[in-house]
């Protein structure tokens, strides 16, 4: 599920480390890191129980201008906003207050029975949307809810297994749903969202189909950790459609799992921002303007194109904190680099530093490591290279494992302020990929050729090196699959050799023998 539109200096090798809550704060981190901002991270105790998982609280810095962020949401969107933005019925209602157009809907509180919910829902007529007051990534969200028995099964749900006792009944709306971001006046990107879906191809069922389809949303960055779960809300969507998670679909025949179109529970990313009608990106931006403090965020509004323009849209939600990672990682259409927006919004007076190191990066697993094991509240990021660099390759053949080679080649690249790695390879030999400036990097190649006493260096190959390198210099070996893939590989290949000379054998055994006979018969 890779797309060939997304942004060529965020390669999917550097998010690795980033795969879970922390991918949109190190998307705004790194961003801001490669123009050179002083970058910290942070764990600090939000109650007297909780603290911040280490990687969602950070800091940017360029002289005293100094914005703290946590995830995709930065200092600018100030209390009341977030207070606002994080209860789906106070926006609502503040939303509607304000000419936003949003839908009619009620919120019930935890001492409100099932009963008087479900009445409210046949007066305001199905079908209707539940949804939990407080909630993200789509959690608790069931959509389309058509009758009175199902609204009871969900209601349940949402109630008892998943404890929101506080929760909103509103009237359902016909149409796409669309997560746009915005910046103060301009939306800076708009995703179609689409929800969960398979396609039949006449042989497999849908819960294999549902694994296939996972697989392949394991393929992009922001999809890793967003896979298709079977759960109440989907098993309650098939039996709706008279499907089992055995029944196989047609061959092409589309099949949607769910109502909830939420890129967390499954759902497909579209882009649209170039296409999406300027009228209804102005209901976005009116939405934000409308609370104070709220100059960025996610608005999620419901868009249906048959009907007249001034109708079309309603708002469902705004985020404080929305989830980024599709708007830059989309399945379909153009990535939009809304990082570098944000960071162009904290710090204007970087914009001419954006991609001045687009190859570089650092680990975040390395970095959060004493915030993890508690030796550390507050880790600050080595800087980038500051000036332009070259990264190189070199193959070191002879005696270079098991004499202390990888060490002495750390020590002296960080002595000449270089950075890369040295690798072991299963052959014997070592890589090594070298980055800095080009006069040192040069000069490094004849360290390389020295090596340490005990070492003994026969050959050099030397190659460009154009793939993302990690800041500091690690020492590394080759994965101990790829060794016992090669050592399999070696043993087949020493299997079928000795096949082959058995056979040779066996065919010269059989010619001498033919040779015997003709001398007899004469």
């Amino acid at each position: 599920m890779k797309n060939n539109n997304w942004l060529s200096h965020l390669d999917e090798s550097m998010l690795k480390d980033a795969r879970n809550n922390n991918f949109c704060s190190y998307l705004i981190a790194l961003e801001g890191w490669r123009r050179g901002l002083t970058l910290k991270y942070y764990s600090e105790k939000v109650t007297k129980y909780k603290v911040h998982v280490p990687g969602l609280l950070f800091s940017l810095s360029s002289g005293e201008n100094t914005h703290r962020f946590y995830k995709a949401r930065g200092d600018k969107v100030k209390g009341k906003a977030f207070s606002i933005g994080s209860n789906k019925f106070a926006t609502k209602k503040w939303l509607s207050t304000h000419g936003v157009p949003v839908v009619e809907g009620e919120q019930f509180e935890k001492d409100v029975s099932d009963s008087e919910i479900i009445q409210y829902a046949k007066k305001l007529g199905f079908p209707v949307v539940l949804k939990p007051v407080v909630g993200a990534q789509g959690k608790g969200v069931i959509a389309n809810i058509t009758t009175e028995s199902y609204l009871e099964k969900s209601l349940n749900y949402v109630r008892e297994e998943l404890h929101c006792s506080e929760i909103i009944i509103e009237k359902h709306f016909d149409g796409e749903e669309y997560r746009l971001y915005v910046i103060e006046d301009k939306v800076i990107a708009v995703m179609n969202r689409i929800p969960a879906n398979i396609t039949g191809d006449g042989v497999h069922t849908i819960k294999q189909l549902i694994n296939l389809k996972n697989k392949e949303r394991k393929k992009n960055p922001r999809l890793y950790t967003c896979l298709i779960k079977i759960d109440f809300e989907l098993k309650n969507n098939l039996e709706k459609q008279n499907l089992t998670l055995e029944s196989i679909p047609k061959e092409n025949e589309k099949l949607f799992l769910r109502e909830n179109s939420n890129i967390s529970t499954g759902g497909d990313s579209l882009e649209v921002t170039d296409e999406f009608p300027e009228e209804v990106k102005q209901i976005a931006i009116d939405a934000l303007k409308s609370i104070p403090n709220f100059p960025h965020g996610g608005v999620d509004i419901i868009y249906d194109k048959s009907k007249p323009i001034d109708q079309a849209a309603v708002v469902l939600e705004l985020s404080p904190t929305p989830q980024i990672g599709s708007l830059v990682f989309p399945m379909k259409g153009t990535s939009r680099d809304v990082p570098a927006a944000i960071v162009d919004y904290y710090f204007p007076e970087t914009r001419e530093k954006k991609n001045a190191n687009p190859n570089v990066y650092f680990s975040l697993k390395a970095v959060l490591e004493p915030l993890m094991n508690k030796t550390a509240s507050e880790v600050a990021v080595s800087p980038p290279p500051v000036e332009p660099y070259i990264a190189k390759k070199y193959i070191i053949t002879g005696k270079v494992q098991k004499v202390g080679y990888r060490r002495w080649i750390r020590k002296k690249a960080i002595e000449a302020d270089l950075f890369g790695y040295a690798k072991n390879l299963i052959n014997g030999n070592v890589e090594i990929v070298i980055a800095g400036a080009e006069d040192k990097v040069i000069r490094f190649k004849e360290i390389c050729k020295q090596g340490p006493k005990g070492s003994k260096i026969e050959k050099l190959l030397e190659e460009p090196w154009k793939t993302p390198l990690k800041v500091g210099f690690e020492m590394l070996t080759e994965p101990v699959v790829k060794q016992k893939k090669a050592a399999n590989n070696k043993q087949v290949k020493q299997a079928a050799n000795t096949q082959l000379e058995s056979k040779k054998n066996t065919q010269t055994k059989k010619s001498i023998v033919r040779r015997i006979f003709k001398k007899i018969l004469g």
